[in-house]
């Protein structure tokens, strides 16, 4: 995977997220999630990891009713949406 697929596969995760209310996320989207945390690890992209992780483990959490769903899960959406917007215009990965 490149940094451009992985930037578009969240941008695109993310956007469905902003429009829901996460009380009940596809597994699916949890699945990928984790999927392109490990692919932005692989690219040198640990910023991006750790922030996919930290909305991971919101996504988790209230599936697993540990966590109320107004907690924190736009913020970590609204952090990881400044990454990408950052990363489009960035040269240099590990800058951002």
């Amino acid at each position: 995977m490149t940094v451009e697929g992985l930037r578009t596969e969240l941008e695109m995760i993310t956007t469905g997220l902003t429009s829901s209310d996460f009380s009940s996320v596809d597994p699916e989207i949890i699945e990928k999630l984790e999927k392109l945390a490990v692919a932005a690890d692989g690219l040198g992209m640990k910023k991006g990891r750790h922030l996919i992780k930290n909305l991971l483990s919101f996504l988790k959490a209230v599936r697993d009713g540990k966590s109320k769903i107004e907690d924190s899960g736009n913020l970590r959406l609204t952090a990881l949406d400044f990454y990408l917007k950052k990363l489009s215009g960035s040269d240099n990965i590990e800058d951002i």
